[in-house]
C-alpha cells in the first residue's frame, strides 16, 4: 500500500514540475518575443533617413533630349511660364466685339537667339506667323489676319505652336492648344470690319436668334451710326435666319432692311456674319 502511495506521490510530483516549467517556459519565450519585437521596430524606426533622395528616373520615359539649361523659365508674375505661355484673349468692353489683338501669347522665354510662333487653321494649314531674334516681347500681340491680310473666321478652330532656339542652336517647340474668337473687329483706312460667328447671334439648334443676337444689334448699330457717314454697308452670310437678324439691326438704326447691301459671302466660308463698313 505504501508502494502504490510513493508511486501517486512522484507522479503527481512530476506533472506538477511539467505543468509549472510549462507555464514559465510559454512566459519566457512570450516575453523574448515582444522585447524582440520592439527593439527590432525600434532599430529601423533609428534607422529611417530623415531626407529621403528618391530616383524615379526609371519610370519616366523621355523622347526627346535637348539640354536647355542655358535656357531660363522663371515665374512672371505669380503664375508660372507655362500658365502665361498660354493665350489669353483681350476682354471685349461691350457685347463681345472685340477689337483688335485677336489674341495676346504672355512667354517668359530669356537667352534665345529666335523665336516664331506659328498659328494654324483647322485644317491643319499655316495661317500666320509671328517671329523675332532674341528673346521675346513678354507679350505678343497678333491682330487676327493672316499671311495674306485677310481675317480670321470668327467661331473657328485656330491653333498654335511656339519654337524657340538658344543661343547654341538647339531648337525646340512648344505646341499650344486650340482656340476661337466668336466676335472680332479690323479697322482699316477705309474700312471696318466686323465678324461674327454664327453662334453668337443664330441659336445652336439653326432656328431663330441667340438670347443676345438683341445686343449684338444694338453694338452693330453703334459702329454704322460712328463709321458710317455717308458710306455703304454691306453684309456677308449665309445662315437661313440672316434676314431676320438684319430687321432688328434696321429697326434700331430707324432704316429698312433694304439699307444694308447684301453680298455673297467671300473670305468667311460661310461660316460667320460679316459687315462691312464703308
Amino acid at each position: 500500500m505504501k508502494k502504490y502511495i510513493m508511486i501517486l506521490c512522484m507522479v503527481f510530483g512530476m506533472i506538477n514540475t511539467w505543468a509549472q516549467s510549462s507555464d514559465s517556459g510559454e512566459q519566457k519565450g512570450l516575453d523574448d518575443v515582444i522585447v524582440k519585437e520592439t527593439f527590432e521596430a525600434g532599430s529601423e524606426e533609428e534607422k529611417l533617413p530623415i531626407f529621403l533622395k528618391a530616383d524615379f528616373s526609371n519610370l519616366v520615359e523621355i523622347k526627346e533630349r535637348i539640354y536647355w539649361s542655358s535656357v531660363s523659365w522663371e515665374y512672371a508674375g505669380e503664375e508660372p511660364t507655362v500658365q502665361n505661355f498660354s493665350g489669353k484673349f483681350s476682354s471685349p468692353e461691350l457685347t463681345g466685339i472685340a477689337p483688335e489683338p485677336a489674341k495676346v501669347f504672355f512667354l517668359n522665354f530669356e537667352k534665345l537667339s529666335s523665336w516664331k510662333i506659328d498659328i494654324f487653321t483647322s485644317d491643319g494649314q499655316k495661317f500666320r506667323s509671328l517671329s523675332g531674334e532674341g528673346n521675346p516681347p513678354k507679350s505678343i500681340a497678333w491682330d487676327g489676319r493672316g499671311e495674306n491680310n485677310f481675317p480670321l473666321i470668327p467661331g473657328d478652330s485656330y491653333a498654335y505652336s511656339f519654337t524657340a532656339i538658344d543661343r547654341a542652336g538647339n531648337r525646340r517647340t512648344f505646341p499650344g492648344g486650340a482656340f476661337s474668337v466668336p466676335a472680332l473687329y479690323l479697322r482699316d483706312d477705309d474700312e471696318i470690319w466686323i465678324g461674327l460667328s454664327y453662334a453668337s447671334i443664330f441659336s445652336p439648334n439653326g432656328y431663330g436668334l441667340a438670347i443676345k443676337s438683341e445686343d449684338f444689334a444694338a453694338e452693330l448699330v453703334n459702329f454704322i451710326y460712328y463709321f458710317a457717314n455717308e458710306g455703304t454697308v454691306t453684309v456677308e452670310s449665309d445662315h437661313p435666319q440672316t434676314d431676320q437678324f438684319i430687321a432688328i439691326v434696321a429697326k434700331k438704326l430707324g432704316k429698312d432692311s433694304e439699307f444694308f447691301r447684301r453680298i455673297p459671302n467671300t473670305n468667311s466660308e460661310g461660316k460667320c456674319f460679316v459687315m462691312r463698313i464703308n
